[in-house]
Order: structure tokens, then sequence, then C-alpha cells
């Protein structure tokens, strides 16, 4: 069969080659239609997850926030004193790094 015989030939009224291109429009038309739809999808589970991230972000300065009210060394203090009676070690009572195998030495023949 030859290319002109192609275009000629008749389906219904219409040339072959007609019906050809309409199917291939609708096709691509539909390829559009998802391709568009899946591209909203995606834009809208971006915008979500850009919602979460923020949300996230704020919840995680908040926190950062708390802790830092929670381990300020005044409130520490004062909960050492109240509650487990702790109180800062003397002066005299501090050991310097050179000192450590003394205490270390003490403290076996202390046992």
């Amino acid at each position: 069969m030859n290319l002109k015989a192609l275009f000629d030939r008749r389906i219904k009224g219409f040339r072959a080659v007609e019906v050809a291109a309409c199917g291939c429009l609708i096709v691509l038309v539909l390829g559009v239609y998802l391709a568009k739809t899946a591209g909203g999808r995606e834009g809208a589970e971006i915008v979500q997850i850009n919602q979460d991230i923020r949300a996230e972000e704020r919840r995680l300065r908040l926190l950062r926030a708390e802790l830092a009210h929670l381990e300020r060394p005044e409130r520490i203090e004062h909960l050492a004193t109240t509650y487990l009676g702790m109180v800062p070690v003397p002066a005299k009572r501090e050991a310097l790094p050179e000192g450590l195998s003394e205490v270390v030495h003490r403290g076996e023949t202390a046992r």
C-alpha cells in the first residue's frame, strides 16, 4: 500500500489520516489533563509539606526557648538548694587536677 493510498482511503466518509490525527489529539489532550492534575496534586502536597515544616520549626524554636529557660544556672541552683539541700562546694574542698591522684589514693586507703 503506497502513501497516497493511505491519505486517500476513507472510513465512513473521513480520511484515515484525519481519524488517526483525531485519535492522537484525544490521547494528547488526555495526557496533558492527567499531567496537569498530577502536577496540581503534587503542588498541593508541597504546600502542605512546607506548612508542616514551618509548624515544626516554630515548635522547635519554642522547645529551644523552653530548654534555655530550664537550663538557667540560677534556676538549677535554686532547685538543688530547695529540694535536694545541695550547696556549693567550699573552696577548701576543691581539688586541683594535679592533686586528683592523691584524692584517689586517700579513697583507696579509706576502704
